[in-house]
């Protein structure tokens, strides 16, 4: 209805610009809805983010999984007295890294797994696009493990007051926690960069791939079209629009003045 223009335009002047106008607003409003469409298929709605155990305890058709549950993994959660913890062990699923990732991406599912810088380093570098965007959210809270590194000197040595002192500082001045932002952050743009040069040496390829999707239609074969797929076809009719719009306008001061 909005698309359509009269049938029988009006002779005067007023009904002209009168209908100029209204044929503008409708390009305005079917372009806002086209967008407002575009944007609903291509981004689906996000839920919100999980940040603790007791958040996704409490989410409903929610499960996870982990690679293993060995070692200090299984003494944390089997010694831990918190409720949601005890649920959490009872209800793990054992999976690997590539198919828990995959859980994530596909479904209600979280995963769990004992590094987190790794786990950082894994996101940032795998399931992260060129513009920075990750469907995947790593939780705020981080749950300490007991067990770690540990040093052993022998009682009574002399550097051992010094060794201590300098451990300490190093924790308090915040370096340790810069030294390793550092190795992340430079981790990630080594692989960007790597990405990056991949991503033109296809170009070639992404062409003959387009092409073949090109022969599949004229095949006349079913192929199923995202909002992604569709969305320069759209933008190129809105632009079509604006021009006729431009063009009328146009004309119409043209020729009555």
């Amino acid at each position: 209805m909005l698309e359509d223009p009269p049938t029988r335009p009006p002779n005067n002047l007023t009904g002209q610009l009168l209908v100029g106008w209204w044929l503008t607003g409708c390009l305005v409003i079917t372009s806002s809805y086209r967008s407002s469409l575009i944007s609903h298929i291509v981004v689906q709605g996000k839920s919100s983010a999980i940040n603790s155990v007791e958040e996704l305890i409490d989410r409903d058709g929610w499960s996870w999984g982990a690679p293993d549950m060995t070692g200090a993994f299984n003494t944390f959660f089997s010694t831990n007295p918190n409720p949601a913890m005890q649920q959490l062990n009872k209800q793990v699923q054992v999976k690997s890294i590539e198919e828990g990732m995959k859980l994530v991406i596909g479904s209600k599912f979280a995963f769990l797994y004992n590094n987190y810088l790794y786990m950082q380093t894994l996101l940032s570098t795998r399931y992260t696009d060129k513009t920075g965007y990750t469907p995947i959210h790593a939780s705020a809270t981080k749950y300490q493990l007991f067990s770690g590194n540990s040093f052993a000197i022998r009682p009574g040595a002399i550097f051992l007051r010094h060794f201590d002192l300098t451990r300490i500082r190093l924790l308090e001045t915040g370096l340790m926690s810069f030294w390793i932002d550092d190795v992340l952050n430079t981790r990630k743009t080594r692989v960007r960069q790597e990405q990056r040069r991949k991503d033109e040496s296809d170009v070639l390829t992404n062409f003959f791939t387009f092409f073949n999707f090109l022969c599949h239609i004229q095949d006349k074969r079913q192929v199923v079209l995202s909002g992604e797929q569709l969305l320069g076809t759209f933008l190129m009719l809105g632009l079509g629009s604006i021009l006729a719009c431009v063009s009328l306008i146009a004309e119409i001061f043209t020729v009555y003045n």
